[in-house]
């Protein structure tokens, strides 16, 4: 569903929009000297001084942004219980059943699966944060203030692939 699609891409532009401008306007300090040494040594082989400067400029933003988002989602509350993961789960279940023609799985058949996928770490983990991510959003529309505008498909387009 084209709607569906733009909605979709319009949702993760605005979560990356509200990242930069969290990252922008957030002025805090990292240990820096500390955090160089700890990158130094934490990999599989040890790193040089240059090498742990580098990564840690390339890494520094998006330390940056979940200290920030962890502050955020600690202060408001924002929390993934079992049930709730469960129900994402299957609906992201549902979805993915539609796009092949499965319009109306039995309830039985979505917890089957879903309890099968819960029973796999990693998906619980990204899971889990794909559902907090949507929580941010949310909370983001909510309450922040925005500059909204009418686009045409083609200024749409544009914006979301510069």
């Amino acid at each position: 569903d084209a709607e569906k699609q733009f909605v979709q891409q319009s949702d993760q532009q605005l979560m990356n929009d509200v990242t930069e401008a969290l990252i922008e306007k957030t002025e805090f300090d990292l240990p820096k000297e500390f955090l160089q040494k700890w990158i130094r040594t934490v990999g599989e082989k040890p790193l040089t001084e240059e090498e742990a400067k580098e990564e840690y400029q390339n890494s520094e933003k998006g330390l940056r942004y979940q200290l920030i988002e962890g502050k955020i989602v600690k202060e408001n509350d924002i929390q993934v219980d079992f049930e709730a993961l469960k129900a994402f789960a299957k609906d992201k279940i549902k979805e993915q059943m539609a796009q092949f023609g499965q319009m109306d799985p039995s309830d039985k058949e979505l917890d089957d699966i879903a309890a099968r996928i819960l029973s796999n770490q990693d998906e619980v983990k990204r899971l889990s944060e794909q559902l907090v991510n949507e929580k941010l959003l949310n909370f983001y529309k909510d309450n922040m203030k925005f500059d909204e505008k009418e686009v045409t498909y083609d200024e749409f387009v544009k914006e979301i692939y510069e």
